[in-house]
């Protein structure tokens, strides 16, 4: 069940984003200011966010949402609804950072490769069993705070650290591979 947060959507959202947080639930049909299509197709479906690849683009499709912060909590509730992968991503202003995987029966926390140095490579800082089962609503947090980041979906909990996590972060980047993911009651806050 959706929540209804206000009525003025508009008015909640731009008050939310000038106080360092937002909550979002997709009510008012529309994607909020700063949330962008940049690749694939996301659109609101019966109260939730809806996204999937798009066969022109040959690449997973992908929705930035707009919040510059270093330390932050991301929360919200997705459902598997077709796809093959979903990510939560996060970027810093010259590239991917880090992100939370969930593909091929299993969760993960990864710190991106830099595209920049030919001899970097993608470190997993945690990994744990994950089988989202289609049609059944998870609730996804994560929190980074310093070098330390901290994600738990349904029951289980995944830890990592590494320095590259204290960069400035641009915001947020929701990732589907393949067919639907649903999403709904987002809610994030940046930190002191």
């Amino acid at each position: 069940m959706n929540r209804i947060i206000v009525s003025a959507f508009a008015l909640l959202s731009a008050a939310s984003l000038q106080a360092g947080e937002a909550t979002v639930d997709f009510s008012s049909g529309e994607l909020p200011t700063g949330w962008n299509a940049v690749k694939g197709e996301f659109v609101v479906v019966e109260g939730a966010l809806s996204g999937k690849e798009t066969a022109s683009d040959q690449h997973a499709a992908v929705l930035a949402v707009s919040d510059p912060h270093n330390d932050s909590t991301i929360s919200f509730r997705f459902q598997m609804a077709g796809a093959k992968g979903f990510h939560v991503s996060y970027n810093h202003p010259r590239g991917h950072l880090f992100r939370v995987r969930i593909m091929g029966g299993s969760a993960s926390l990864i710190l991106d490769k830099d595209k920049k140095d030919p001899a970097s490579k993608p470190i997993t800082m945690a990994t744990a069993k994950f089988q989202a089962e289609a049609g059944k609503w998870y609730d996804l947090k994560c929190t980074v705070k310093g070098n330390a980041v901290e994600a738990s979906i349904g029951e289980i909990s995944l830890k990592g650290s590494h320095d590259n996590l204290t960069k400035e972060k641009t915001g947020y980047r929701f990732i589907v591979a393949g067919e639907s993911v649903l999403i709904d009651d987002v809610s994030y806050s940046s930190g002191e």
